[in-house]
């Protein structure tokens, strides 16, 4: 029992360690990487940010939802523009996640 909590504690620390590693990852390919760079980060971020919501209690299906949930209300603040996300930007997404039932 106690093994499980520790491996799960290590796993969640490597996961919030990756997120930071893969954010600077894409900071130096958004600088001087080749697409491929950019890409390979930005997957990354998302896999991380996914396990570690899955090691915490929040199902793929939630987090999907709250993505969902979330730019929804980006496109309704959007005139505020509080968030600096175009309107556009986020119909092109929710239409994506749409069209492949995410």
């Amino acid at each position: 029992m106690d093994d499980d909590i520790i491996k799960n504690i290590r796993l969640i620390e490597r996961l919030k360690y990756g997120i930071l590693k893969w954010i600077a990852q894409l900071f130096r390919a958004l600088y001087n990487g080749p697409e491929k760079m950019i890409h390979e980060a930005l997957s990354e971020l998302v896999i991380y940010c996914y396990i570690l919501g899955s090691k915490i209690g929040i199902s793929f299906t939630r987090l999907d939802q709250g993505v969902n949930d979330k730019a929804r209300i980006y496109l309704k603040e959007s005139e505020s523009h509080e968030h600096g996300i175009p309107s556009e930007d986020v119909l092109l997404f929710l239409r994506y996640r749409e069209s492949h039932k995410v």
